[in-house]
């Protein structure tokens, strides 16, 4: 048969056209269509394998909560589940995943990832360290044999007896030989300043955490560090390396959408989880992209990635795969403890209950013992050295107070890296009894009352209850396992077993016991739904068309916000337009100020004398993204006259201020300038000390607004640290999201005796705590000295007196965070 083709205004034959000639064009778009919502798990849909200790099974019983969860053992590291689609597709595909989380923890990872069918690469072996080194925070590997590393490989470390070198997760930074590499971040940031020193014992080994599972081609996300709304995008084409998200040599997240999970019902027995976010991939021929969106909500999605120069083979078969992994030096619980007594000292002697497998200098974690007065055996909640007696036995120098005590139950765990089992999400309650029981459904039931309220379980969270024991005697209760969090009402943890397994070797029913034992959180990922769509691509070729012929119009989707409406007449020609009364804030009141990109200067102090110390009231910003600060003294009079300048900023209406920037003081005429400087507060202010005898300064202070994007910064002057004394600290500064560098400036005079040091630190969680970053700068009389670290981005930093001057006479001291 043929086919004759005819133009539409006269029935002249101009071609023939073969059947074998003809392109295939599929009748629908969507040509595969996988949906998922976990109503079961049924295996003509996922093949799976399951790691030792983890749990895969379907969840959720109420408000239409159904979804897959993947639970990750708190005693086993070096251990992954996957769960592969038996449907295989074709690229261009979409796909959309509603995924949350119980918690994030650095050394648990789980992927989200399309790869190809093919026969995946040969396993890498683990690397044999020679040598491991930590100075500040760069740590230096040596190893056995060529290690074929390049800069980016996403590595931990394993089994070194310096345990602050088992990091579980980092990315390798340099290479200065074929057998030596350095390290200065990965998914947790930069790595903890400390000092290491080659161990005389093992040395441990390199291992590769793997990006896509050894697949050939295809897109992964990741989630693998400790903070719900960061994930890792990786992009392999043709076996190649990995390209990642974020900075290649360091840290690969970043931000996307929250894991989260929402409770959506928080009743008794009721388990309703569902998920904040929707994380969407797009893998095509010629590009990847990946987004998220808010779970049932009509707001715009939020790019994330898009990557052009690497992309998958589009010719190969794919399928997507979950995969939940527990890193090799993850740290985990370690042996259950029988007894821990005390000899009328502090030196505790613990007996477990199987081998320990630890050696003497070895650090670990406990908790849950029956008896943790002060007295007695308190839970250990950071790092302690063991002295080892024999495989069942050691001691740690100090568990409370000097008395003559024993007490029973309770877990170890040897800590790796420096992350504690908090990380893990063991929770901090002690005096654990117990109550074993069956309800009328036979659904057997576990109670455990605590000497404090429960926190930070929700109902429907998996939990391990490991080391309960009979106070009296020692004897296991026969209750350590998986058990899903059923209620909680301040003391009183009610818990049903996870599996029908593990509800098998219960024993019989026991009223209240005086017990021991600790609850530990299971790590699950949540799949509430999973779609795949593969999909014929069309290239759509914009024809000119007349200006009227609306079917030849483009779909438009209007963002109409805020709401603008001609209710009635005709808008043809706008001249001019001066002001807009009660629409825009003081500095925006032109049409020019709204829309067009020049900058506009606002006035915000206008020229006059100032003598004493002023703050100026809250000022709104009128418009754009960013602004400079500009002060002409055109006036100083006085004698040493000084006026130093603050910039602040507000984030709730003009309540509380940060230091955004300060000005070098100034002492004569001229005009001064900031940075171009980010908004980002809602108000904005000028602290304005002024200093001399009998000072007097004619000044205005100007504030150019600009639409441009800057790179964001912060700078903090302080002249009250006190150089002589030590621990003396400085103001604080916050830096979150104000660049990846920070630089300390020190300033002095005279120096008659001995010189300070101040050690620039960073704190993550608002000042509770703080660490070093870089090393001390010492410095020098009558000079300005410097140090600049790269690669930090701390929520808060200061400066710190760490080795106290004598004689020292301070000039200042600056803080300064910028890209």
């Amino acid at each position: 048969m043929s086919v004759t083709k005819y133009h539409s205004r006269a029935p002249v034959k101009l071609t023939t056209v073969t059947p074998d000639d003809r392109l295939p064009v599929a009748s629908a778009n969507i040509t595969t269509k996988f949906r998922e919502a976990f109503e079961t798990l049924s295996p003509e849909n996922w093949t799976t394998v399951t790691g030792a200790g983890d749990i895969v099974q379907v969840d959720g019983n109420a408000a239409a909560a159904s979804y897959l969860s993947i639970s990750k053992s708190p005693w086993d590291a070096g251990t992954e589940t996957s769960l592969e689609t038996v449907a295989r597709f074709s690229m261009p595909v979409e796909i959309a995943v509603g995924a949350h989380r119980s918690q994030a923890t650095l050394g648990q990872e789980f992927a989200l990832e399309f790869v190809d069918t093919d026969a995946e690469l040969a396993p890498v072996a683990d690397l044999a360290i020679s040598s491991v080194t930590q100075s500040a925070s760069v740590l230096t590997v040596d190893t056995v044999a060529d290690h074929g590393l390049v800069p980016g490989k996403s590595i931990g470390i394993r089994d070194c007896s310096n345990q602050l070198a088992n990091y579980p997760a980092l990315v390798v930074a340099s290479i200065p030989s074929p057998r030596q590499f350095t390290v200065t971040a990965g998914p947790g940031g930069t790595i903890p300043s400390q000092t290491i020193t080659n161990p005389a014992g093992a040395k441990g080994s390199v291992y590769f955490r793997e990006r896509f599972g050894r697949a050939n081609d295809g897109v992964s996300q990741i989630f693998e560090n400790a903070t719900a709304t960061n994930a890792s995008y990786y992009i392999r084409s043709e076996s190649g390396d990995a390209l990642p998200s974020g900075t290649v040599i360091g840290n690969h997240a970043i931000t996307v959408g929250t894991t989260a999970s929402v409770q959506t019902v928080n009743a008794p027995y009721t388990y309703a989880f569902s998920p904040t976010t929707e994380y969407r991939i797009n893998p095509q021929a010629d590009r990847v992209q990946t987004s998220d969106v808010a779970v049932d909500a009509v707001g715009q999605s939020n790019n994330r990635v898009l990557r052009t120069q690497v992309c998958p083979n589009p010719s190969k078969e794919y399928k997507f795969r979950i995969r939940a992994t527990n890193n090799k030096a993850l740290t985990v619980l370690t042996a259950k403890v029988v007894s821990v007594s005390k000899p009328g000292t502090t030196v505790g002697t613990f007996t477990t209950a199987t081998n320990h497998g630890l050696t003497t200098g070895d650090l670990i974690v406990y908790y849950g013992n029956s008896n943790v007065a002060a007295s007695a055996f308190p839970n250990l909640t950071t790092a302690t050295a063991v002295t080892v007696l024999t495989p069942t036995t050691f001691t740690v120098a100090a568990i409370g107070t000097a008395a003559t005590v024993t007490g029973y139950g309770g877990v170890i765990s040897k800590v790796q890296g420096g992350n504690l089992l908090s990380a893990l999400g063991v929770v901090n309650n002690s005096g654990v009894n117990a109550t074993l029981s069956t309800l009328t459904s036979g659904q057997r039931q576990l109670v455990l009352t605590g000497a404090a309220a429960w926190s930070g379980l929700s109902i429907g969270d998996y939990v391990n209850v490991e080391g309960v024991t009979n106070v009296t005697n020692g004897a296991t209760l026969g209750v350590d396992g998986a058990w899903k969090v059923a209620n909680s009402v301040t003391t009183a943890l009610t818990l049903v077993p996870c599996t029908a397994a593990f509800a098998a070797t219960l024993p019989a029913d026991f009223v209240l016991t005086n017990s021991a034992g600790a609850v530990i959180k299971r790590t699950c990922l949540r799949l509430s739904y999973v779609r795949v769509f593969d999909y014929e691509r069309q290239r759509v070729e914009v024809l000119a068309r007349p200006s009227g012929d609306i079917a030849g119009g483009a779909p438009v989707v209007v963002q109409n916000s805020p709401a603008v409406t001609v209710s009635s007449g005709t808008i043809t020609t706008v001249s001019a337009v001066t002001a807009i009364t009660n629409a825009l804030p003081a500095g925006a009141n032109t049409i020019g100020n709204v829309n067009l990109p020049l900058m506009t200067s606002v006035a915000d102090i206008a020229s006059a004398a100032i003598t004493t110390t002023a703050t100026l009231a809250a000022v709104t910003p009128g418009f754009g993204i960013a602004y400079q600060v500009n002060i002409p003294v055109t006036a100083v009079t006085g004698t040493n006259p000084t006026m130093d300048v603050r910039i602040e900023e507000s984030d709730d209406g003009g309540t509380n201020w940060f230091t955004v920037y300060d000005f070098p003081r100034i002492t004569g005429t001229g005009i001064y300038r900031s940075p171009f400087l980010p908004t980002t507060g809602n108000r904005i202010r000028y602290v304005q000390t002024i200093g001399g005898t009998t000072p007097s300064f004619t000044r205005a202070v100007n504030r150019l607004q600009s639409n441009g994007p800057v790179l964001p910064s912060r700078q903090l002057i302080d002249r009250t640290v006190v150089p002589n004394t030590l621990n003396s600290t400085t103001p604080v500064l916050l830096t979150r999201d104000c660049g990846n560098s920070t630089q300390l400036v020190v300033n002095m005079g005279a120096i008659t005796t001995t010189a300070p040091q101040f050690q620039l630190e960073g704190s993550d969680d608002f000042g509770a705590t703080w660490y070093a970053i870089g090393t001390p700068l010492t410095a020098v009389a009558s000079s300005t000295v410097q140090v600049t670290v790269s690669s930090i981005n701390a929520g808060a930093v200061r400066a710190r007196v760490s080795t106290a001057g004598s004689g020292a006479t301070l000039g200042w001291v600056a803080i300064k965070a910028h890209d």
